[in-house]
């Protein structure tokens, strides 16, 4: 039996869908499944950062540490659109299901202590 309803899924903040992306990212390098070539996309991107030649100078502040971003963020896409998809799906629902915890906060005291 089916169930065809939609599926909501739960809003993602930029900074949790980077640090989810990047995780993921690691998992796919490690994954033996994952041809070597294709593991080297997202080591090409981070070179970038270390080229003496830029697309936008970094001494232009903000505009130059952009394009760097955009080309980290670009290398990592390429990759995880690289790999299989089969892949790709086992270790994002993997991710998801570790980032599916819920933290409870509150305070806690003693109410009775008699070892004293």
């Amino acid at each position: 039996m089916s169930n065809n309803l939609p599926v909501k899924l739960p809003e993602i903040s930029f900074v949790k869908e980077f640090i989810l992306q990047v995780r993921l990212a690691w998992r796919l390098i490690r994954d033996n499944r994952v041809p070597l070539w294709i593991k080297s996309v997202p080591l090409l991107a981070a070179l970038y950062l270390f080229m003496p030649v830029d697309v936008v100078p970094d001494a232009f502040l903000g505009l130059g540490q952009l394009d760097d971003m955009a080309v980290i963020a670009l290398g990592f896409r390429l990759f995880t659109e690289l790999v299989p998809s089969e892949i790709v799906r086992e270790h994002r629902n993997i991710l998801t299901l570790e980032s599916d915890v819920t933290v409870l906060e509150g305070e806690a005291f003693v109410v009775n202590d008699e070892s004293e």
